[in-house]
């Protein structure tokens, strides 16, 4: 079996590269992982979430990911406890293994 490549951005997907840069923020979940698409995005709809398609590149692959948040901080910690809760409903619904959600240049806090 031979495995498509992407070698640059797919036009009209938002392109995210994995890691992170520093402030980099985002929760995602990989299609190749769930069940049913559809159903994951219905999930996300139902928590408040607008997903979208993206590209997520690293140095080993291309993944797509439907999006659910995205933002770049100023590298200052976040305080996401609404996030957490919704990204633990998810784990409920879908795959756990599909919900990613990085943070660049995160800073550890004695």
């Amino acid at each position: 079996m031979t495995l498509a490549t992407a070698t640059a951005p797919i036009e009209g997907l938002k392109a995210l590269f994995y890691p992170p840069k520093r402030g980099e923020h985002w929760l995602s979940i990989n299609l190749a992982l769930v069940d049913d698409v559809a159903e994951t995005f219905a999930v996300a709809k139902g928590l408040g979430f607008k997903p979208e398609l993206a590209q997520i590149s690293s140095r080993q692959r291309v993944e797509l990911h439907a999006l659910l948040f995205y933002e770049q901080t100023n590298g200052d910690p976040m305080t996401t406890t609404n996030l957490d809760d919704k990204i633990d409903y998810l784990a409920d619904q879908i795959n756990p293994a599909a919900i990613r959600h990085p943070y660049g240049g995160r800073l550890l806090h004695t």
